[in-house]
């Protein structure tokens, strides 16, 4: 594991699809659970690996993805204290570009809130980067404030060999961790490509896990616990029907895993 934030390689060994998903947790144990499961079981991918960035939660997270981490299902990476999102973020990718051996063609950024629904989540945005030739995929967003391009960092595809790179990178601190990384890559040309990622069913967004989280532990030294206060509740994307889907699956994800 490393604490240094470290680019991708310009001429790096890739092993040819394989996908790794980078993740943060941060007292969101059955969220988590639920995005690593629906991953596992839902998602078909041949070459897929999952990284967890755990922010010193006191939840049981950290436990419960040490337990995972030893069966195979992910690599933990764990934190003594919360570093927030964005670091947390650039911490997993990091570790992936100063791994030895063989790099992962894709980086799939996925908040710990989102859980995927459709075997081809992953296969279709892949296709969609493919297609147009995209180092960025993702789902736009309305930003009333700025004209630049927006994704939504819950579902982010990324091709780290342009993307995780000094003149692009990283995410940073607060309350949008993508919006200098996005904007950088905008005015620079990157190549990206929008994709329906809960518009179409392929993830649903729970939203604001981690600020309902803040809220119902009391944590007033939390950073974001003033506006955690009065968003909490989660928003679905405001995706019709998405509520009543993710409710089912998480049915579904009880009967199947015990979480003790």
């Amino acid at each position: 594991m490393t604490d240094e934030l470290v680019w991708w390689p310009r001429d790096p060994d890739v092993a040819a699809g394989r996908v790794a998903v980078v993740t943060v947790s941060y007292n969101t144990r059955e969220l988590t659970a639920f995005l690593l499961w629906s991953l596992r079981t839902i998602v078909a991918w041949p070459d897929l690996e999952i990284v967890v960035v755990d922010n010193g939660s006191r939840d049981g997270s950290a436990r419960y993805l040490a337990e995972a981490a030893r069966a195979g299902v992910c690599t933990l990476l764990a934190n003594d204290d919360n570093r927030q999102h964005g670091p947390g973020l650039n911490q997993g990718i990091a570790h992936l570009a100063a791994r030895p051996g063989p790099h992962p063609e894709w980086v799939w950024v996925l908040d710990s809130d989102v859980v995927a629904t459709r075997p081809d989540a992953l296969s279709a945005a892949v296709a969609t980067a493919r297609e147009h030739g995209a180092a960025l995929v993702g789902e736009p967003q309305n930003d009333q404030w700025h004209a630049d391009s927006r994704f939504g960092l819950f579902s982010l595809l990324i091709d780290p060999a342009v993307v995780w790179q000094a003149s692009v990178g990283p995410f940073v601190d607060g309350g949008d961790p993508s919006f200098d990384l996005l904007t950088s890559a905008a005015r620079q040309g990157v190549p990206m490509a929008a994709f329906p990622f809960t518009a179409e069913g392929h993830v649903i967004h729970r939203g604001r896990g981690t600020l309902a989280a803040v809220h119902a532990a009391g944590e007033r030294d939390h950073p974001l616990y003033t506006w955690a206060e009065t968003h909490h509740a989660a928003h679905y994307a405001e995706v019709p029907g998405a509520d009543q889907r993710y409710q089912t699956l998480l049915s579904r994800f009880h009967e199947e895993v015990n979480l003790g």
